[in-house]
């Protein structure tokens, strides 16, 4: 059903902006407490953030089309290649604070930096995996982290790895079922007061 109706494909530089949009309405329960009465203003953070990590971060990003309107119903993205960490901090501080506004954005860059996640070149992360919540229940997340794991193959990696917050448990389960086993955990004050988060479980599976 799914290979019928839907497309699972590389994203290219016009898909950026729609990336961005799933990416907010999937997450609204994280970017509420972040941007308050702003919200209006996550889209254009987010679009920034993920052509800096395509330009900058070594990641590349899968998604989801529907063949009947070419809607983009879901989106991963796979870090594989190397990540230059510091231009990508300053571009997303400079659209936080352009959009925002310096006291919010600090504190906004704060939130926005967990979970911390030190890059290996054996190892592909996956981040941001997302499926429009009008297309849920359909295997769609299923077949983006299998189509990630392709990915990670293809380039030459031995492991996946990703983070999920602990009381995402649809999310564990997915991953559990496709044999991802806790590795080690963060614990953070400042999201858990805020986004509800204490603790983001650090998962990967050998490939």
């Amino acid at each position: 059903m799914l290979e019928e109706a839907y497309t699972v494909r590389d994203a290219g530089p016009r898909d950026d902006a729609d990336i961005a949009s799933l990416v907010v309405e999937g997450f609204l329960d994280k970017f509420r407490p972040i941007f308050g009465r702003r919200m209006d203003r996550s889209l254009a953070v987010m679009n920034k953030w993920v052509r800096l990590e395509h330009s900058l971060g070594g990641v590349r990003s899968l998604v989801i089309e529907n063949n009947a309107n070419a809607q983009i119903a879901a989106s991963v993205g796979v870090r594989t290649g190397p990540s230059e960490d510091d231009a990508l901090s300053r571009g997303l501080w400079e659209s936080l604070r352009r959009n925002l506004g310096f006291p919010r954005a600090s504190w906004a860059a704060s939130l926005l930096s967990y979970p911390r996640y030190a890059a290996s070149t054996s190892e592909a992360y996956v981040e941001r995996l997302v499926v429009s919540p009008a297309h849920r229940r359909h295997g769609m997340a299923h077949a983006l982290l299998e189509a990630a794991e392709d990915l990670a193959r293809r380039t030459g990696k031995r492991t996946v790895g990703l983070h999920v917050s602990e009381n995402n448990i649809p999310a564990l389960r997915l991953y559990e079922a496709h044999g991802y086993v806790e590795r080690g955990h963060q614990r953070s004050w400042l999201t858990g007061y805020f986004l509800g988060i204490r603790k983001w479980l650090y998962l990967q599976k050998e490939l």
